[in-house]
């Protein structure tokens, strides 16, 4: 990409366009996205320690009963939840796509965990599971079609009257990220280049989509440029159970945060439960 290109870039930017995720599972992006992942500065990436422990309780006082469970976590990312639910005695599978990321969570995992290094368009999910969590959002970022299939496998690995878990954005945070004016940054290195480097950022909403899609555009000298997208699509409470029946799913229940109760920005997030069919 030249100043040509940029400045004839499209406008408005359109939902998915411009490729379906930035690439996180790299292996520079996925370096520097776990020094992320395992920062307590921050929960940008991942929530720290401590936030991780009180949403832990409630999986485990409410969500599983306080019985041993064999769990299936999607998108992963280092293994910092699961971590937590070994010390209860629970058996996982974690899936992420990031290779940095699984390995650490390779690493630091006892005797009853696993994990797959794959993309969770493409992956297959193993089956038996009481419990698949997929949480932060990250439900949010596929495109309709990946998602729907996503939780379509997902109910597959369910054993019977097994329970999805899902933390997505709110609609109206998405709608929020998606009418963000344009800003820049200059870095001397950081996620998207651990070079020096300008970040110049643009946001865009389509109101007809419901999505909101974020352009970055990396400078790394005065004449190349690197451009990332994401789009993150915005769901309703009635989108998500209108999605979660048509693959399979019932007794569906929503809560404010991951710990059953308001959060400290309970406009972000929201909380949905739903058994296999």
């Amino acid at each position: 990409m030249n100043i040509h290109d940029l400045h004839k870039r499209p406008l408005p930017a359109q939902p998915w366009a411009e490729g379906e995720k930035i690439p996180w599972n790299e292996p520079g992006f996925s370096q520097r996205m776990l020094r992320e992942h395992l920062t307590q500065e921050h929960d940008a990436a991942s929530r720290r320690t401590k936030i991780i422990k009180k949403h832990i309780k409630w999986i485990q006082n409410v969500i599983l009963a306080k019985k041993p469970s064999r769990i299936l976590d999607l998108g992963c990312g280092p293994g910092l939840y699961c971590a937590e639910l070994a010390k209860l005695g629970h058996t996982c599978h974690g899936i992420d796509f990031s290779p940095a990321s699984i390995e650490h969570a390779v690493r630091n995992s006892p005797a009853n965990f696993s994990y797959t290094l794959g993309d969770l368009r493409t992956t297959e999910f193993p089956p038996g599971f009481d419990l698949v969590m997929f949480i932060f959002g990250e439900f949010n970022v596929f495109k309709p079609a990946h998602a729907r299939e996503i939780l379509q496998k997902a109910c597959a690995a369910l054993a019977p009257g097994g329970r999805i878990l899902l933390e997505l954005q709110t609609f109206d945070a998405v709608e929020q990220m998606g009418n963000q004016p344009p800003s820049w940054y200059s870095s001397s290195g950081g996620l998207f280049s651990a070079d020096p480097h300008l970040c110049l950022m643009e946001s865009f909403w389509d109101e007809d989509q419901a999505a909101a899609t974020e352009r970055y555009i990396i400078l790394e000298d005065a004449s190349r440029f690197t451009r990332y997208t994401s789009t993150t699509l915005a769901y309703s409470e009635e989108a998500i159970t209108r999605l979660l029946q048509e693959c399979g799913f019932g007794e569906i229940s929503f809560y404010n945060a991951l710990t059953g109760e308001s959060s400290e920005s309970p406009d972000d997030f929201f909380v949905v439960t739903a058994l296999s069919r």
